[in-house]
């Protein structure tokens, strides 16, 4: 993949209502591949890794669970956003994380996440 493809691929997570930031990282390392931010006030570095520690933990706690589910996304709540981190499983390839952050006052949360789910499920393929 290269780096300004995946820029342009975040392009349509920003136009989600109540949209903050979003980040595309490699699965294995939690390197930022690709960011878009439209509010500053939010480390960037420090929101990709704990999106990547968070994404690590469950499947550390799945593999103890011993069943076939795998993560597929995880929301946590804050009192002022909403943070999203979704697997993304491309075809072939390395795996991928997205991390989308939105305004919890401006976000509907199910139109949020169908919208995510639909970006992830077209970046994969």
């Amino acid at each position: 993949m290269i780096l300004s493809e995946a820029d342009a691929f975040l392009a349509p997570v920003r136009e989600i209502d109540g949209f903050i930031l979003a980040c595309l990282m490699d699965a294995s390392t939690g390197m930022v591949l690709a960011s878009r931010q439209d509010r500053e006030g939010i480390s960037l570095p420090a929101a990709a890794a704990g999106a990547a520690d968070i994404a690590n933990v469950l499947s550390l706690l799945s593999g103890k669970l011993a069943t076939d589910d795998e993560f597929e996304d995880v929301m946590v709540t804050f009192s002022n956003n909403f943070h999203v981190i979704c697997q993304v499983r491309p075809d072939s390839g390395p795996q991928f994380l997205l991390l989308v952050i939105l305004d919890r006052s401006r976000t509907n949360l199910a139109i949020a996440r169908r919208e995510i789910r639909t970006f992830c499920a077209s970046f994969a393929s």
